[in-house]
């Protein structure tokens, strides 16, 4: 049976606007979300569109094995030299790449793409390598549009509950979303992003204890983290272990794209702190595989988990705000625009109802407010804060 390759036209519709243009562009993000199919596409896009020639077009997958003989610089050089469309996936696995990469664009009969594993290469590690020649697009897991539209299925509590539960890796369209299959290939999917590109690029040597540091993540999702909560933490599990090694920890699954760090915002100074951060998985689903897919106990972080994963992949630089005794979930701002969001699992009782509101209240400002939580009957706004059923605003959500 063939993949199912279902083209992604939000990922597609930016890069299209460098094609042709002399700089590099990077594909990066998480494995497994198929960057090296929006090469594919980008393929297509050239043949259909552009009126490029199959002659003109060279792609080189280093997880191929006909590629073998391309080694180093000198061997990417000559393979590629008289090609106009060059597009090279896991571009980590030839050393020094960069310098045959750096040689093609000074000639500016180039058009170039690549791609790589975050177990090798960094996106901080850029502007090294490339010294700003170069344009990357991020790719990220399916949000909820994306997960109705690639497994054909109708926008209901059923299937909302199929994406908490499974969610978002493009490849699981060629599975059937049954719990034991699904999570036999996440589990695998996990144990390479953990020990491959965190554990042994960073040579982690406590290998047990930073498992039990991502699990500690998981089961906290949504809590604002500081030194001293990590200090607590490692006290509770008697692991004498200081707190920056665990920041150190933090940050190298950070580099690995699974893990995202949200600052806290300072609204009326429009201020970063870089201390009291919360933690949200690319994936939830990794969380899923490590401590269970549901419970009353997670819920309400998995919510938040999936508001901002939905955020991010439309484009979203999400912050964290906490003022005093009062907290919002998220302050989106894109292209000069601002939105707060206030992430709830049900409101059932008016105090609930009043905590949630609370915090939005507090700001005052005209931008738009929202309080989302699985309530079906949120559909009203109190002093134009609008109350909505998660369901429909990640589905109106752009």
């Amino acid at each position: 049976m063939s993949k199912t390759i279902i083209k992604r036209d939000k990922y597609l519709s930016n890069i299209k606007n460098f094609i042709n243009k002399d700089i590099v562009k990077v594909i990066i993000w998480q494995r497994r979300v198929w960057k090296s199919y929006i090469l594919l596409q980008i393929i297509d896009e050239l043949k259909s569109n552009f009126k490029a020639l199959d002659e003109e077009i060279i792609y080189i997958n280093k997880e191929d094995i006909k590629w073998d003989k391309v080694q180093d610089y000198k061997d990417l050089y000559e393979e590629v030299k008289n090609f106009k469309y060059i597009f090279i996936d896991e571009i980590q696995d030839i050393t020094y790449w960069e310098k045959a990469i750096r040689s093609l664009q000074s000639s500016w009969n180039h058009d170039i793409y690549i791609t790589w594993s975050n177990s090798n290469l960094l996106s901080s590690e850029l502007s090294t390598f490339l010294s700003g020649r170069y344009i990357s697009f991020n790719i990220y897991p399916l949000n909820y549009k994306e997960f109705l539209e690639f497994h054909k299925l109708e926008a209901n509590s059923e299937n909302f509950l199929k994406y908490l539960k499974f969610w978002w890796l493009p490849y699981l369209t060629n599975l059937e979303l049954e719990e034991e299959i699904v999570y036999s290939y996440l589990k695998d999917v996990v144990n390479t992003i953990i020990l491959k590109d965190v554990v042994a690029r960073n040579n982690i040597r406590n290998v047990d204890f930073y498992k039990k540091l991502i699990n500690y993540i998981s089961s906290e999702t949504g809590s604002i983290f500081s030194a001293k909560s990590i200090s607590d933490y490692l006290k509770s599990q008697n692991i004498k272990m200081s707190p920056n090694i665990v920041l150190n920890y933090l940050e190298n699954s950070l580099n690995a794209s699974f893990l995202n760090k949200v600052s806290r915002y300072d609204i009326k100074w429009k201020r970063i702190f870089e201390i009291k951060e919360k933690y949200y998985f690319t994936d939830i689903w990794i969380k899923n595989a490590l401590i269970g897919w549901y419970s009353k106990i997670h819920i309400s972080g998995i919510l938040e988990n999936v508001v901002f994963s939905n955020l991010v992949s439309n484009w979203w630089e999400v912050k964290v705000w906490e003022l005093q005794d009062k907290e919002v979930d998220f302050v989106c701002e894109k292209q000069g625009k601002i939105m707060y969001i206030q992430v709830a699992y049900l409101l059932e009782t008016n105090k609930t109802r009043d905590r949630e509101f609370a915090s939005l209240l507090a700001i005052n400002d005209s931008w738009p407010k929202y309080v989302i939580s699985m309530d079906h009957k949120a559909s009203w706004n109190i002093e134009w804060i609008l109350w909505l059923n998660i369901e429909n605003f990640l589905l109106e959500m752009n």
